[in-house]
């Protein structure tokens, strides 16, 4: 799985201040939904979830994540776990192209990069 952006937040950021920007909006808007629409769309089909953590899951917590993120995806899904300490917390669920990051190690670097 190859992910089109590592950074969606900066993506979506960009996208938007570029539509801001003026005269390309009207333009821009509809091919932009149209890649939301594309991943979105790519992301439902895929039978396979990557989830990482830090710590190992019970098998409770892993019945869980899959139940959530079957109801996500609208269909039964299969879930790699992974253990990431680089982490340092909180977890990486990637299903095609989706990226749900709650990592603490992405939170410090978003931070990070807003103080600079």
């Amino acid at each position: 799985m190859k992910p089109l952006s590592k950074d969606a937040r900066n993506f979506v950021e960009g996208v938007t201040r570029y539509i801001r920007r003026g005269k390309h909006g009207k333009d821009v808007l509809p091919r932009v939904q149209s890649l939301f629409t594309k991943v979105t769309g790519a992301a439902k089909k895929e039978r396979t979830a990557s989830v990482t953590s830090v710590i190992v899951l019970s098998e409770n917590e892993k019945l869980n994540i899959k139940h959530i993120v079957g109801n996500l995806v609208g269909h039964d899904i299969d879930c790699q776990f992974r253990l990431d300490p680089v982490l340092l917390g909180g977890m990486k669920i990637q299903i095609a192209d989706w990226i749900v990051d709650t990592s603490l190690s992405s939170q410090l670097t978003n931070m990070a990069r807003t103080l600079l």
